[in-house]
């Protein structure tokens, strides 16, 4: 080899290693911040006041012919606004089975609105189960005021004899359903 590519090649080498130590010994500075994040979902809670262990109302030796009413309220306790309360009705007797086509819904009034009127003739019969739920708000704020319910029933009275509901007992099971709001994407 020629003295030209022996100095060179000399040359090449260390251009070599001086760039493998020069890299080896480059630092920098560096920072991290850790956080902790939360994503947390609300809640649905509605919730009926004037109830006592379960009873909203109870009203006994009622006759046919007798008019009863009752007030309570309905709220929204939750994070989320509800976008639909219904009310799904359905009882079990104690009695002659047909206790319930006596026992009349003579006005259903949410928040001053009308839901159930007297021109209409409606049965607790009528609107048992839950493919005859009634609609009571189709929308409910989660920061807003109580919604008044009143409700009137009637036991029926008829031209024939009602000695078979005499003693009857009926069950009634109201169940207000709260659905969210579904928003449009």
């Amino acid at each position: 080899m020629s003295f030209k590519k022996h100095i060179m090649m000399g040359m090449a080498t260390g251009l070599v290693g001086m760039a493998l130590i020069s890299g080896g010994t480059v630092a920098y500075f560096t920072d991290s911040v850790d956080t902790q994040n939360e994503i947390m979902s609300g809640t649905l809670d509605l919730g009926v006041t004037n109830i006592d262990d379960g009873v909203l109302f109870e009203f006994k030796n009622k006759q046919p012919g007798d008019v009863f009413d009752y007030k309570f309220n309905l709220s929204n306790n939750g994070t989320l606004e509800i976008g639909e309360v219904t009310l799904i009705s359905n009882h079990t007797v104690d009695g002659k089975a047909d206790f319930g086509s006596q026992i009349e819904v003579v006005s259903l009034t949410v928040d001053g609105e009308e839901k159930i009127t007297s021109d209409k003739k409606v049965t607790l019969d009528d609107l048992k189960g839950a493919k005859n739920a009634k609609v009571l708000l189709n929308k409910f704020p989660e920061d807003s005021q109580d919604v008044e319910v009143f409700v009137k029933f009637k036991f029926i009275q008829t031209k024939e004899s009602q000695n078979d509901y005499q003693g009857n007992v009926m069950d009634l099971n109201w169940t207000f359903e709260a659905k969210q709001v579904i928003k449009e994407k």
